[in-house]
């Protein structure tokens, strides 16, 4: 039977969720989730299906996975697919992918697209709940339709982006920048020291200090902090105080604590 491993990176669950309902359509899957801890990890030869799912941040792909397709190795019969869950546009996510696969010459035989609920309560509120829940249910539809590709190993090429589009959508791409947007991390008085945020940062860039959290350099601009902190006490610079919260709601916090990871 072939092996079918799909990694993902997420922050609210959106990608979770995809990567658990592709993978329960298909036979002998598995899901890994895509953090610092195994982002590394390059000694292991991947066969079979190879699925990456991931967000779109800022019309490309989010740091780590751009550095985690660099640095996945797969056997020439792989069969490998990418997709990307995105609230506006998948943007040149894909281009990107292609690249950074190409240099450990693989191929990336097929690109999928599910649209889901915006996230980014830094730029926005969350969508309505109608609006949500009109995207679940195009999820199921979506992801029914990628199960049977992928079982068939269809050839999916993802369209190229323009020159002209590719080169303002890198230009906003080059605004993400996670790194420096730790500092504009803190906590209200809401805080109540729990240490959710520490336990499902997926790079390891945050920790509790005298009961508050710390963040140091490593931001992934992923937001599972803010989004999934309990008392709702993180805030993001002056912008997030009367803005909602959003993750997905078929996914539990503790699917994502980094210390129970058995991947």
């Amino acid at each position: 039977m072939t092996e079918t491993t799909i990694f993902y990176f997420t922050g609210t669950g959106n990608s979770l969720k995809v990567a658990k309902d592709i993978a329960a359509g298909l036979p002998d899957a598995k899901i890994i989730r895509i953090t610092r801890k195994n982002l590394w990890n390059t000694g292991k030869v991947y066969s079979g299906t190879i699925g990456i799912v991931f967000p779109v941040y800022f019309s490309g792909l989010p740091h780590m996975v751009r550095q985690f397709a660099e640095k996945i190795r797969a056997d020439d019969t792989a069969y490998v697919f990418g997709v990307a869950t995105y609230g506006g546009m998948p943007g040149i996510a894909f281009d990107q992918m292609i690249t950074n696969l190409a240099k450990n010459r693989i191929h990336l035989s097929a690109a999928f697209q599910v649209l889901m609920p915006g996230n980014n309560q830094v730029l926005y509120p969350p969508n309505p709940v109608p609006a949500q829940q009109e995207r679940f249910r195009n999820e199921q539809e979506k992801v029914a339709e990628i199960i049977k590709k992928i079982g068939a190993r269809e050839n999916i090429p993802p369209k190229p982006a323009n020159f002209i589009i590719y080169s303002i959508l890198s230009g906003f791409y080059s605004l993400l920048k996670p790194n420096e947007r730790s500092q504009l991390f803190h906590t209200d008085d809401n805080c109540n020291g729990c240490g959710t945020c520490a336990r499902i940062c997926p790079s390891e860039n945050i920790t509790i200090q005298d009961k508050k959290p710390l963040w140091h350099n490593r931001c992934e601009y992923c937001l599972a902090c803010m989004q999934w902190c309990p008392t709702h006490a993180i805030q993001y610079a002056k912008k997030t105080q009367k803005r909602g919260r959003y993750h997905h709601p078929d996914i539990g916090v503790e699917e994502l604590f980094q210390d129970e990871d058995a991947s």
